[in-house]
């Protein structure tokens, strides 16, 4: 099992600090984190997109988030996550501060495109802890081909990255995905996110899609040599987070041992995963998964029964935890015969991209 290299302060000076338990030994037992899946619509069509029941047939309401919270005695954290988040700002705004009068640590994810500086003062007054950014171009124009959408998109990213930077109160994170559209330029990006002032820099490894058909596109020996270009041209200025390497390196493998020097640069961070000990997913129509991208199974609905006792009595979930956490035996990349290669026929239902569409009608 592959544990994380440094433990840090999960609370220093009162405050959690982003992905300080992915730091710690965090063990199965304690659900710590949850990330709450508020909307799987958005206005991006990202064809490596994950969210999960694009159907969407509703939301969950402020009050049912609260009634969840309240039953987590050991809760630490919250992340909110999409599709885009904010296209239910307002409803993100009142979980953010309802989990800052409990102390609950919170993380929003977003492409930034649709905040504005009086949604930022909200979200500061709310007492949001990170603000959390995709970031996988440096230009407009190829922003714009790979995302298709207009180049009017990349600089709203640009100025949100900025305005949250300036911010006294949110910690401002920019994630990378390391994928074939990133593997030559994440130095370039490194570098673009630095100069704008972001301190962490979070490279997300690729998680093979369920929509039309994306799936892993990078052999393990491409993928250590984009780490090792990364990390040799690191930014002093800003941290590096590596996430998900557990899903593509053994422990004992040569490709695992290669990047061991690379770690250890104090700059560099290795964040062991804790989806299924730790944290677990839930989705706006209730749903609970062990992750919603390497391991997107449902395990229960929260209508049905209580978060905590589904993450306490899940059969599916205590095997998740043996097989990928004690064992090592479970891969994220279930419906791929070969890393780096893609499969003849993969296992899972191939889903439409994610459309914008209105907000649908709740029952009640």
């Amino acid at each position: 099992m592959i544990q994380a290299f440094r433990l840090s302060d999960d609370h220093a000076g009162g405050i959690m600090s982003f992905k300080s338990i992915e730091k710690s030994k965090a063990g199965f037992g304690t659900l710590r984190s949850i990330e709450i899946g508020v909307t799987s619509r958005c206005n991006f069509r990202c064809s490596y997109c994950g969210a999960y029941d694009l159907q969407e047939r509703r939301i969950l309401s402020l009050d049912e988030v609260k009634q969840t919270v309240e039953t987590l005695p050991d809760l630490e954290r919250v992340k909110l996550s999409g599709g885009e988040v904010l296209l239910e700002f307002d409803l993100c705004e009142s979980i953010v501060a309802y989990c800052s009068e409990k102390g609950i640590h919170t993380q929003i994810n977003s492409n930034g495109t649709l905040l504005t500086d009086e949604k930022f003062d909200r979200l500061e007054a709310a007492g949001l802890g990170v603000l959390h950014f995709s970031l996988n171009h440096t230009d407009a124009e190829s922003h714009s081909a790979f995302y298709k959408v207009t180049e009017k998109m990349f600089p709203k990213i640009v100025k949100a990255i900025a305005r949250s930077v300036a911010s006294s109160s949110i910690d401002t994170v920019v994630e990378t995905i390391l994928f074939d559209e990133t593997r030559d330029r994440m130095t370039d990006v490194h570098r673009f996110a630095a100069d704008l002032g972001v301190r962490k820099h979070e490279i997300q490894m690729e998680i093979p899609g369920v929509h039309q058909g994306y799936e892993n596109t990078l052999s393990s020996g491409a993928i250590c040599d984009a780490i090792t270009r990364l990390v040799t041209a690191r930014d002093p200025r800003t941290t590096i987070f590596f996430s998900c390497l557990s899903a593509y390196f053994r422990p004992d493998s040569e490709s695992w041992k290669r990047l061991q020097p690379l770690l250890r640069d104090p700059g560099v961070i290795y964040a062991s995963c804790i989806e299924g000990k730790a944290q677990l997913h839930l989705h706006s129509n209730g749903d609970v998964l062990i992750c919603e991208l390497g391991a997107p199974e449902v395990i229960g609905n929260i209508f049905d029964t209580p978060l905590l006792r589904i993450y306490e009595e899940s059969e599916k979930l205590q095997e998740f935890v043996r097989s990928k956490h004690e064992e090592a035996t479970f891969s994220c990349f279930r419906h791929l015969d070969v890393q780096g290669k893609k499969a003849d026929k993969p296992s899972v239902t191939l889903l439409p991209m994610p459309q914008l569409i209105s907000r649908p009608p709740q029952d009640g």
